[in-house]
């Protein structure tokens, strides 16, 4: 009720809903901490993966039958919940693997400004080659978790998709900028998407939370295989990780497949990146 007896009628702002999709080992989960630490935003952790490794339409629960079916994640329940309304919230950011979509383009959940975060081959490749191998993950390896095109021919084809179906510009970070310009990435990135950067988006508190809104399965392959230890107790980007280079001479074979059939996308992708300030006059 206004001062003059009206009731005011002016809408709340629109919420800004923000579809990260990228690819393993990428350093997105600590990117999505950027937003989880926000009062006004709401996040979800790879709603769209856990539909594709454990849910009701999923073939592939052969590969962790020790772990439950995921009931709630049928493909359409995902992207349901993901166009739901979140009283309270005016931003919604979504962090997923483009390979989880498994092609069903039309399970994508509508109203998201589509952003990508890619990342060196030879870095993601070779740290999923360890992660793979831990004891407790049964020896997985990249070719049996990752579909034919590895996770990056995915990411090509829904930057495709995105632009000439979806008509969206996509908005391109890599990974190894982010973490050398954290605060010029983020900016360029929250200009990118239209939403206002925030200060609190370049150091997060390592105690709060984060697993609480992840599905049982990814809060149980957290449990038992700790793929998300670095993400979840750091408190900001590290440069030392853009400037550590990967001795390709020490790469199984399988690394160095992987790396050879992922490089090419990863080429053309790198090109539509944002480019950071500081890097402009080099390129």
């Amino acid at each position: 009720m206004m001062a003059n007896g009206k009731t005011n009628h002016t809408k709340p702002p629109e919420s800004k809903r923000i579809y990260l999709w990228t690819i393993p080992r990428s350093i997105s989960t600590a990117f999505e901490r950027c937003f989880v630490g926000l009062n006004n935003a709401h996040v979800e952790h790879e709603p769209y993966c856990t539909a594709y490794f454990f849910g009701p339409d999923s073939d592939n629960r052969s590969l962790a039958p020790f772990l439950p079916t995921e009931y709630d994640y049928s493909y359409q329940n995902v992207k349901t919940r993901l166009e739901e309304d979140y009283p309270g919230k005016n931003i919604i950011f979504c962090k997923d693997h483009a390979f989880s979509l498994g092609g069903r383009y039309e399970m994508m959940a509508t109203g998201f400004t589509h952003t990508i975060l890619i990342r060196d081959p030879v870095k993601t490749m070779s740290s999923f080659h360890r992660i793979a191998n831990k004891p407790k993950l049964l020896s997985w390896s990249i070719h049996t978790i990752l579909p034919d095109g590895l996770a990056y021919k995915d990411l090509y084809d829904l930057e495709v998709h995105v632009r000439t179906k979806l008509g969206q510009n996509v908005t391109i970070i890599d990974a190894d900028d982010l973490v050398r310009y954290p605060e010029q990435m983020i900016r360029r990135y929250c200009d990118a998407v239209g939403i206002p950067f925030q200060l609190e988006m370049l150091d997060w508190d390592s105690c709060v939370n984060v697993t609480k809104s992840w599905s049982r399965t990814l809060r149980l392959l957290q449990f038992l295989g700790g793929i998300y230890d670095r993400a979840l107790t750091s408190t900001s980007f590290h440069k030392e990780k853009a400037e550590k280079k990967e001795d390709v001479s020490d790469l199984p074979d399988e690394v160095l497949e992987a790396v050879k059939i992922c490089q090419p996308y990863y080429d053309q992708l790198y090109q539509k990146r944002i480019i950071p300030e500081d890097r402009e006059t080099e390129v």
